[in-house]
């Protein structure tokens, strides 16, 4: 193996791209689920909903008008595809669903395979294609929804940036696009322009930037064929999460945590291995300048911004991960083979989640359970919790949105109201339904925990008013 990965001849495209393929594969069929909630309601449930009519739930979000439905469309039409094959049972149609994402996904390998064996070409390229086809920062973009087509999008535009004649207008048009799938992207597009021009390439600054209008023009248009006006859903989004706040109504961090949080691990720069991470890093990013610039920058924006996930930055991680992997030769000896170890065991351990985990499993596991034991009218009473906390209305199939949140406190004047009748279904979050209801009893029908019941909070639980 260390023989193979040390020639210096470098893998072809197709052969690399078909070990890629294949390191998507478990991802494929075994990361069922969702990571987050707003990946069901905001971008799952809405795409099915355009693709059969079915009911689903409208979020704050949609009801504000700040969401593009550029992605949804687009997803809408796999399953159309997939329903015209008969494709409709909801994990089965999941994994087809990941299927053609992770073809989709390919599009960054390309630009990176390009960079380092044709544009910029590395000594001993292999073992950076290899880890960057690992990279569990770019098997995440597997899962669909809005962000990931966004993230694959964005890091194959900046790394097309790189390239000679035509190749940047290439990136601009796909952060045109990856605009459409999540506005924040668009701030890529000052660094790369920034990095263009103080290379000299004006030319290529110029192309990037009028390729970007396609896809600016197409969330325009898609909003106007929703009702609103021309990029209405950017200007809504801006406007509610930074103008009116709510975005610091969230979970907040440091304005370090992207740094020390990604960064940090993703690069290995820890001691006493910093310098040889330094070394190969700064190697790579003289190769890849606009792929550092345009990664740093974005970063740099959103350290300012009170909310914060990793989730918001796995395209500029994974942009940085390219810049050391393209500097990988810059640094030898001892200290430089445990970096290596170190980065790969990172990385390796990031892709084993993305391939192996089942996003909010308690959830789903509830939902499924609700679909086949509905209560009278298809109504479920969520308790003490968001509607959101079901596994979304695409595993629910339900026949319109009859899901309804109330407090425990509510639940002794819902029934003397008649409004929980018997054999409603109430369903609890984390924790267990604790409340005396005079005439009515409420027996719990089954407990639905996360992947191995790692987290508390992933719990569902079940129950079934009795008399």
């Amino acid at each position: 193996m260390s023989a193979w990965l040390q020639h210096p001849a470098p893998l072809r495209l197709a052969p690399y791209l078909l070990l890629a393929l294949l390191l998507r594969l478990p991802a494929v069929f075994f990361a069922d689920g969702f990571d987050y909630p707003d990946q069901q309601y905001q971008y799952i449930d809405p795409a099915w909903h355009l693709a059969t009519g079915a009911a689903w739930h409208r979020t704050w979000e949609w009801q504000a008008g700040m969401r593009s439905w550029v992605y949804p469309e687009l997803l809408a039409a796999v399953f159309r595809g997939l329903g015209a094959l008969g494709c409709t049972e909801p994990m089965a149609t999941m994994r087809a669903v990941r299927g053609v994402h992770a073809l989709w996904s390919l599009l960054p390998m390309i630009m990176f395979w390009l960079v380092v064996v044709r544009w910029r070409p590395v000594a001993r390229p292999r073992p950076a294609l290899l880890w960057f086809a690992l990279s569990g920062l770019l098997v995440l973009q597997v899962q669909p929804s809005g962000p990931s087509f966004a993230a694959t999008l964005a890091v194959a535009a900046v790394l097309a940036a790189q390239g000679p004649g035509w190749w940047p207008a290439f990136g601009g048009l796909c952060l045109g696009f990856a605009f459409c799938g999540r506005f924040q992207d668009a701030l890529y597009g000052p660094g790369v322009v920034l990095a263009l021009a103080w290379q000299r390439r004006s030319g290529a600054a110029a192309a990037f930037t009028v390729a970007c209008l396609p896809g600016i023009v197409t969330q325009g248009l898609s909003d106007l064929s929703m009702g609103g006006g021309f990029l209405s859903s950017p200007l809504a989004n801006l406007r509610v999460n930074v103008g009116d706040g709510a975005a610091a109504g969230w979970t907040t961090q440091p304005w370090w945590f992207f740094w020390l949080v990604g960064v940090v691990p993703v690069c290995f720069f820890v001691p006493p291995l910093l310098r040889d991470a330094w070394r190969r890093f700064a190697a790579g990013a003289t190769l890849l300048p606009v792929a550092t610039v345009a990664a740093l920058g974005h970063l740099l924006a959103h350290s300012f911004i009170a909310r914060k996930a990793l989730r918001f930055e796995y395209a500029s991680l994974a942009m940085l991960s390219a810049v050391l992997l393209a500097g990988l030769g810059a640094a030898n000896g001892r200290r430089a083979t445990w970096h290596l170890r170190l980065f790969g065991l990172v990385h390796g351990s990031l892709f084993l989640w993305a391939s192996f985990a089942f996003g909010n499993a308690g959830a789903v596991g509830a939902t499924l359970w609700l679909r086949d034991h509905p209560g009278p009218g298809q109504q479920v009473f969520v308790v003490d919790a968001p509607a959101t906390v079901l596994g979304g209305f695409y595993y629910l199939r339900p026949e319109a949105d009859r899901v309804r949140a109330v407090q425990s406190g509510e639940l002794a004047a819902l029934v003397a109201a008649g409004q929980l009748p018997v054999g409603a279904v109430l369903v609890t979050a984390r924790k267990e339904l604790a409340v005396v209801v005079p005439g009515a009893r409420f027996e719990l029908e089954g407990s639905f925990p996360g992947q191995f019941d790692l987290r508390r909070g992933e719990r569902r639980l079940v129950y079934r008013r009795r008399e």
